[in-house]
């Protein structure tokens, strides 16, 4: 059974955006004693709308040395969305209600040949990867009838360039918040 929770929604939400065959190397292992893998890797192969854009390769996670692994793997040339999830701050407003405010950013970005050789290579990375994001973050918009999470995202998104020499990666990142209230269901087990 798929745990039900922030997580495994941003997951599944986020692959339907990349290339399928992008998705399933996250699924390395093969099998997995923690309980939810099989059915996670099954939910992905029977998603109905996949592929929205042209991204070829998908990250999901925090754990920066498996990130970087990931990336390493991804050719020079090729482009990834990668999900990113922060800290989740839980606090109690004036009105006694559990408030849940988590940080999250998406990054879509190329792995680059030569990180500082070639400006127009960088130039035009940028302009394909902020193309691929602000179409990610439109459909979010529109995609806030259907999936109860997305409406509680922030109006406010902010885009920064993605710079990173050590992996070879330009691109862009949007951040924002997904803001709740009692997301861990505090008040039911209380």
């Amino acid at each position: 059974m798929i745990p039900n929770n922030i997580l495994t929604e941003l997951f599944i939400y986020y692959a339907r955006f990349p290339k399928r065959e992008g998705i399933l190397p996250l699924f390395n292992v093969g099998e997995s004693t923690i309980p939810g893998y099989t059915g996670l890797l099954d939910v992905i192969n029977s998603l109905q709308e996949h592929s929205l854009t042209k991204i070829k390769n998908y990250i999901f996670g925090a754990n920066i040395e498996a990130i970087k692994a990931r990336v390493k793997n991804i050719p020079a040339g090729s482009d990834f969305l990668f999900v990113d999830f922060g800290e989740i701050d839980c606090d109690t407003d004036t009105r006694n209600r559990n408030t849940d405010s988590t940080s999250l950013a998406i990054t879509v970005a190329y792995r680059v040949k030569s990180f500082s050789a070639d400006l127009i290579e960088q130039a035009l990375a940028f302009s394909h990867t902020l193309d691929d994001l602000t179409f990610i973050r439109n459909k979010m918009i529109v995609d806030q009838r259907e999936h109860p999470w997305l409406k509680s995202i922030s109006n406010k998104h902010t885009f920064v360039p993605f710079i990173a020499p050590e992996m070879s990666c330009i691109g862009w990142t949007m951040m924002f918040n997904r803001e709740g209230y009692d997301s861990f269901e505090a008040k039911k087990h209380s």
